[in-house]
């Protein structure tokens, strides 16, 4: 029982985010709403072959996430990863061209979000995984100081992603939004 100067805040009804598949509050403590409403640039990477792998996977696109899950595939999305089987630090030392990306996050309605795993082969881009995003293995993601030598095509789409995102962003000591 609350002490008799507290008031208990408003009953909020949860909603299953499509994408962790949790029971999530509807409003985030703030007051602004837990979903976010995701466009194809914050799911994949704008590049042929990727939308082309994204377009072959199954199932319903759920439109909206909650807020972590945003910020989750904000941050995931063009990653540079290792490949499943490689145990050890990403910070272990150099590695080959089998360093892969993060090409897409799509979250399927009542199957939770798949991660589009790519790496080059025989010089072509090619979805070479898809991992659910709860068991994947967050050991494997990497930058590119730890892992030698990279695709070259990989490569650029990489430094492509990295200059939108530093492009999209504020300029430095630009206050927060209210």
């Amino acid at each position: 029982m609350p002490p008799n100067n507290i008031l208990e805040g408003p009953k909020v009804a949860p909603w299953t985010c499509p994408s962790c598949r949790e029971a999530v509050p509807r409003l985030l403590p703030n007051g602004q709403r837990n979903r976010v409403r995701l466009a194809s640039p914050d799911m994949l990477l704008p590049v042929p072959a990727i939308e082309a792998a994204a377009n072959r996977v199954p199932g319903p696109r759920a439109t909206e996430v909650c807020f972590p899950c945003s910020e989750a595939y904000r941050e995931l999305l063009g990653t540079l990863i290792r490949p499943p089987g490689e145990d050890g630090d990403a910070r272990g030392g150099p590695g080959l061209n089998d360093t892969g990306i993060v090409g897409a996050l799509l979250p399927i309605a009542g199957r939770g979000t798949r991660v589009l795993i790519f790496h080059v082969v025989d010089s072509l881009l090619q979805d070479t995984e898809i991992e659910d995003l709860r068991r994947l293995n967050p050991d494997r993601l990497t930058y590119p100081g730890t892992r030698g030598a990279i695709a070259p095509q990989l490569w650029a789409i990489y430094e492509q992603h990295l200059a939108e995102l530093h492009a999209a962003a504020p300029p430095e000591g630009t206050p927060p939004p209210d």
